[in-house]
């Protein structure tokens, strides 16, 4: 179920592209930093960006042919292990590789650069395209009933700390994690879950953490009224029970008639309480009533006031 809604929140933010040019921009600029490599062979420089998902691939792909570059775009099956489908989008050229500095993957010297520069993110809009491409590129996140976890894989720690950095500044709490393989920005808590697939665009998502959040308080509530309900039966009934037992120690014939009436009901009716007995004497009496009774009931024995319930 956690993949699948995954995969639901991912296919979200790929089937809304980003609408400004700033923001394709810095959405392919996450996407090929959290997916690309830099390929060095005698044919020049690429820069090449692998996924599983077709549909994000062909989305980074109509996303460099819209900003002016060529792109090529082909599938394989991996040779090993799960044999799954694989895409990969290959930018080459001398646009292919401007394009590359101008989203801020390649220095002017067309050198893989650490982190992308300050004009690809100075915005909000596009700081929030940027996480979204790279969630898009690496990212999963748990559904929305189990424990909150949403992570962003990188290739190292420093990667990983430009996704929190990035979510920081719109006021989003991530931290990182060193793998064995890799690094990643991942956040646990749910309002921050919440919040960064809010900034990413994944508001079907968000609606559904939103939804179970819903039901998990109706639940807690429920729990928490049948929990009260079984406490009070239970203190109800210890103590009808205890005044059972003090009443068998008393003489019911030498009794005041008002006490003995008391007393007699508690008998015939041993689980019922001080205000459902009230409602049975004749005529019928208020709890207080009936409480006082009990009271003066108790006062008759040695016993400790085992005789009032509330």
């Amino acid at each position: 179920m956690t993949g699948n809604f995954a995969e639901r929140a991912r296919r979200e933010l790929v089937e809304r592209p980003p609408r400004r040019i700033c923001c394709r921009r810095s959405f392919l600029s996450g996407f090929v930093r959290h997916a690309g490599t830099l390929e060095v062979s005698s044919g020049g420089l690429a820069v090449r960006a692998e996924t599983a998902d077709a549909a994000a691939a062909r989305l980074a792909f109509g996303l460099v042919r819209s900003l002016g570059a060529d792109a090529q775009i082909a599938s394989f099956r991996e040779p090993r292990f799960e044999r799954r489908n694989r895409v990969v989008v290959r930018v080459e050229g001398g646009r292919g590789l401007q394009l590359m500095h101008e989203i801020g993957v390649l220095s002017a010297a067309l050198e893989p650069l650490p982190g992308p520069p300050r004009r690809v993110v100075a915005r909000a809009c596009c700081r929030a395209g940027y996480l979204r491409g790279a969630f898009v590129a690496a990212g999963s996140v748990s559904a929305p009933r189990a424990a909150g976890h949403l992570e962003i894989r990188a290739a190292d720690a420093d990667s990983a700390g430009v996704v929190v950095k990035l979510a920081a500044a719109e006021g989003i709490a991530m931290a990182v994690a060193q793998r064995t393989a890799h690094a990643a920005a991942y956040a646990k808590s749910k309002q921050a879950i919440r919040d960064l697939l809010a900034l990413m665009g994944a508001h079907d998502a968000v609606l559904a953490f939103e939804e179970a959040a819903v039901m998990a308080a109706t639940r807690e509530r429920a729990n928490r009224v049948t929990n009260f309900d079984r406490a009070n039966l239970a203190r109800l009934g210890g103590a009808a029970r205890a005044q059972r037992e003090a009443i068998d120690a008393l003489d019911l014939d030498g009794l005041d008639a008002r006490l003995r009436q008391v007393a007699e009901l508690r008998l015939r009716h041993p689980h019922l309480s001080l205000a459902e007995l009230g409602r049975r004497a004749r005529p019928p009496l208020p709890k207080s009533t009936v409480a006082g009774r009990m009271r003066a009931l108790a006062a008759l024995t040695s016993r400790a006031n085992p005789l009032t319930d509330r």
